[in-house]
């Protein structure tokens, strides 16, 4: 009976999130503060997920904590079933950080390089 309850304890969802949450938390990077840097922090938490296996119910709720200010208050006006599901979560970003295909065009026209760069890092 013992052993039911334990292999139930370690099925959990609670439980799940405590390991996968604890192997993400020391591998994941932050958000930075510049929108355009979503699409950097959304392909590491993928390769994330990937190599950690970790299932989709607990994807959304797994990287919240490496959110950037504005994508946390943004988080708190969506629809939780929204907020729950990670493609969804993902394409809401994207909409509310207006990334399209012009953005992208406008900051690489716009790019310069600054003293504290070297070119390699530049490029």
């Amino acid at each position: 009976m013992t052993d039911k309850t334990e292999d139930e304890r370690k099925d959990s969802a609670v439980t799940k999130g405590k390991l996968f949450g604890d192997a993400t938390r020391a591998s994941a990077i932050h958000m930075g503060a510049d929108p355009i840097e979503l699409v950097s922090f959304l392909r590491n938490c993928e390769q994330l997920f990937a190599v950690y296996d970790v299932p989709a119910s607990l994807q959304a709720i797994l990287i919240r904590p490496f959110f950037n200010e504005r994508a946390r208050t943004y988080l708190t006006q969506l629809d939780p079933q929204v907020s729950g599901d990670y493609t969804q979560l993902k394409d809401a970003l994207r909409q509310e950080f207006k990334l399209s295909a012009n953005v992208y065009l406008e900051r690489f026209n716009t790019c310069i390089k600054s003293a504290d760069d070297t070119y390699v890092s530049f490029a």
